[in-house]
């Protein structure tokens, strides 16, 4: 019996540190992979390649890195050489430079943004459900509500607005 708990123990233990390892091994691949596509992105930009699409790329990867003004210059930047015909990609490009601001707390500029998705996609659910969670946390609880219902009208199942609008109405945030 005495025997049997330090092999226990020692297996519990290796299978642990085992599983840790492949954990970072596989973490550290990932992180190399993505350095590596920042690289090959600035090297890109310096040739002129792309412009608006590899900013765009790059300020992705900056916004997964949480480094948020890197991202919204990159941003900003392909904004200027975006394709205005490209009226889904300049959406999207509208939706997430919204999403930075408001993982920043600038819900001002977050708002801006996701205004100026819609304005191009009226029924971009994402960008108008954004834009109701950045109205609820400026307070503005009936704009909020608006833009929820402004979803549901494009997708009556979503789950985000049927919630949002719910508790708005259990808060007695809006006056029914």
């Amino acid at each position: 019996m005495n025997a049997i708990f330090p092999l226990a123990y020692s297996s519990i233990l290796f299978v642990s540190l085992t599983t840790i390892c492949f954990y970072l091994v596989g973490q550290l691949r990932m992180t190399q992979k993505v350095e590596n596509r920042l690289v090959l992105l600035e090297k890109r930009l310096q040739t002129n390649q792309n412009l608006g699409n590899n900013f765009f790329k790059l300020g992705q990867i900056y916004l997964r890195k949480k480094t948020y003004e890197k991202a919204i210059s990159c941003f900003r930047n392909s904004l200027t050489s975006w394709d205005f015909n490209d009226r889904i990609g300049l959406g999207s490009l509208y939706n997430t430079l919204g999403f930075t601001y408001f993982k920043l707390d600038q819900y001002e500029d977050a708002i801006y943004y996701y205004t100026q998705a819609i304005k191009l996609l009226p029924d971009y659910t994402l960008a108008l459900t954004n834009l109701g969670v950045a109205y609820e946390k400026k307070k503005l609880y009936s704009e909020a509500s608006s833009a929820y219902a402004r979803v549901l009208k494009y997708d009556e199942n979503n789950q985000t607005a049927l919630e949002r609008l719910s508790f708005l109405k259990t808060k007695d945030f809006l006056r029914t």
